[in-house]
């Protein structure tokens, strides 16, 4: 028996944001990441890159895992916010996210000493530009520091 994926329907993600969180995530093409991660989701990674314009996503299948739970995270709200951005992809796993949603990164700031659910680590703030209309969107990502405390040598 297969894991029932739970996400929230992209409604009830907009009735819980203030009017100035929903400009935010309209400027930022929210519904159109939402859409697409909710259709790869739905789909399965092979059957959605047959149909995609540029054959994506690609990647081993750790990236692909990755691309996968960044699209389960985007589904659930996260990305918009610095104070709920996306975690536990790493910096290539979030470019190969993106990458999936034909966005190229044009612009990035980093705060190197940002805390997240009680980790420390870095948060990126990336701008992405989609490859066809030029849209863009800013997007948060978590990467956490590794523990160096329990680095065994």
């Amino acid at each position: 028996m297969k894991n029932k994926i739970e996400l929230i329907p992209l409604d009830d993600l907009f009735n819980n944001m203030s009017e100035e969180q929903q400009d935010y995530a309209l400027d930022n093409q929210f519904p159109y990441l939402y859409a697409k991660a909710e259709r790869l989701i739905l789909l399965g990674i092979d059957k959605y890159r047959q149909v995609d314009y540029f054959q994506e996503p690609r990647g081993d299948n750790e990236t692909l895992g990755l691309i996968f739970s960044g699209c389960i995270q985007i589904c659930n709200g996260k990305g918009l916010t610095k104070d709920n951005p996306l975690s536990e992809l790493g910096v290539s796993g979030f470019y190969s996210l993106m990458r999936m949603f034909h966005f190229d990164s044009v612009s990035r700031r980093t705060d190197h000493s940002f805390e997240y659910n009680g980790k420390s680590g870095a948060l990126d703030e990336i701008t992405f530009e989609h490859r066809v209309d030029k849209r863009t969107s800013t997007i948060f990502n978590f990467c956490e520091y590794p523990d160096l405390l329990n680095f065994n040598h």
